[in-house]
């Protein structure tokens, strides 16, 4: 707990100087999770909302100090694409570690997560195989819930949008390009370390769920190449890889935030798509602003190997019944394959609550700093896979935080 206060308030101190350089006048909020649950090290949800916080936050920086938006956008993607986006990524694995108590050192400039043996590996595939799909998904999973943020704030107009243009732009390019690579026979030649403690705990993330997914019994070895793919593997590969597009179907993609219908309502609506612990699922969006409501509402199809499972969620954001209290509600259902079988076509039903509530303890403009709010998390979901909670089994769940208003 210590650790990750700490943790926290240096991210803060870090970015203290937008507090005092920032000519944006929209009131914007940056909100940080101190504490999430499971609370091993960071949380996916925590690193991911925190991570969005904290770019936005330099953002604004890099304009003030540059004074050009060129110059501040070319510092975007050089920052992004060889620092930020391979720590959210490569953290996004490790969390699946740590909710299940498994010690592992990300290496974000090396491109993998690391320090677990193969016999802990062998062990969770062969009795959570789930989980162990996920440690290969995780990371794709990630960049798939920072981009619907991202389109979620820009939908409610929460943010101006050259202040996260070029993470999302990048993000969604990795992102598709990843799984689209197994459409062109693409071969990572990996080669494992001598000692197993070096080694990725995943190589090739779509090529090792893959295979994993289709021949959970077969010898172990981490690292897949195509050449390791059956012809039925490989056809799931380029179902993944052409599906990914899915993920470009949003107005955000060519910058329009929103389309207005009137003066007070406007709306956005996009598609997404990621893999999931028994296979892949798909997303319709939309998201509807009238005046001081902002309703988000998803339906979402599940794939195993050849059978569809539904699922949908509706969410209230930045939601105000008091004078200094703010809070978001989301909702969540899903039919997901009974055990997450990969093959079955029998399913179960399940679901989750999740709420924030953020009180504006400190109301008051100094500089551009608006106001400091504490924050309450709390989320109970029964068993099922939950994108961004890292947590399949039926789990409650507690958070604590802040968000800053500038």
């Amino acid at each position: 707990m210590m650790k990750k206060t700490w943790i926290v308030a240096i991210l803060m101190l870090t970015f203290a100087p937008c507090f005092a350089q920032s000519d944006s006048l929209k009131v914007t909020n940056y909100s940080f999770i101190v504490r999430d649950s499971p609370s091993q090290f960071f949380s996916m949800r925590q690193l991911d909302q925190n991570y969005l916080s904290g770019y936005r936050l330099l953002t604004r920086q890099l304009y003030s100090i540059t004074g050009h938006d060129l110059t501040a956008y070319l510092l975007q993607v050089g920052i992004q694409a060889l620092f930020l986006r391979p720590i959210t990524h490569e953290e996004a694995h490790r969390s699946i570690l740590g909710a299940y108590d498994i010690g592992s050192i990300s290496s974000p400039f090396t491109g993998d997560v690391n320090g677990v043996t193969d016999l802990t590996l062998m062990n969770l595939r062969d009795h959570a195989l789930p989980t162990f799909i996920r440690l290969h998904t995780a990371g794709l999973e990630s960049d798939y819930m920072l981009t619907r943020q991202l389109e979620q704030i820009a939908s409610f107009e929460h943010d101006d949008f050259k202040n996260y243009m070029i993470e999302y732009w990048l993000r969604q390019i990795a992102m598709v390009q990843y799984y689209a690579l197994g459409l062109f026979k693409y071969d990572p030649e990996l080669v494992e370390d001598k000692n197993e403690l070096k080694r990725d705990i995943a190589g090739f993330d779509t090529y090792g769920a893959a295979r994993h997914l289709f021949r959970p019994a077969m010898p172990f070895f981490r690292y897949t190449d195509y050449a390791d793919l059956t012809l039925e593997e490989r056809k799931f590969i380029n179902r993944l890889g052409y599906r990914s597009f899915l993920n470009l179907l949003n107005p955000l993609i060519i910058g329009k935030s929103n389309f207005r219908l009137n003066a007070n309502t406007s709306f956005n609506a996009g598609m997404g798509y990621s893999m999931s612990p028994f296979g892949d699922f798909m997303d319709e969006n939309v998201w509807i602003k009238h005046k001081s409501l902002n309703l988000g509402i998803y339906v979402r199809q599940f794939q195993n190997k050849a059978n569809w499972f539904n699922g949908f969620g509706i969410s209230l954001i930045d939601f105000h019944p008091f004078n200094r209290l703010s809070a978001n509600f989301t909702g969540h259902y899903w039919q997901q394959p009974i055990n997450f079988d990969f093959n079955t076509s029998k399913s179960f039903s399940g679901g989750a609550f999740d709420a924030d509530l953020r009180y504006l303890f400190l109301k008051k403009r100094i500089g551009v700093l608006n106001g400091v709010s504490i924050d309450l998390g709390f989320l109970y979901k029964t068993k099922g896979f939950l994108p961004e909670e890292t947590r399949m089994d039926e789990h409650v769940g507690f958070r604590f935080g802040t968000t800053i208003q500038m």
